[in-house]
């Protein structure tokens, strides 16, 4: 018998090596292209200061 402190043959394994063992196949989820999420951005952001626009019209409106 070798001394207690020894290491041992087991060795481990990185995440996918784990995964791929047992079968299992991770989904990567789906992104939108660079291009296309910086026109959702501006999109949004048109919205945002429309809306914020309209609300300045209508208390200015208001107060007439």
């Amino acid at each position: 018998m070798g001394p207690a402190w020894k290491a041992s043959t087991f060795t481990v394994r990185s995440f996918t090596e784990v995964i791929e063992a047992i079968g299992v196949r991770p989904r990567r989820p789906r992104t939108l292209g660079g291009a296309v999420q910086d026109l959702l951005y501006v999109g949004l952001t048109i919205v945002v200061f429309a809306a914020l626009w309209l609300l300045v019209k209508g208390v200015e409106s208001f107060e007439r």
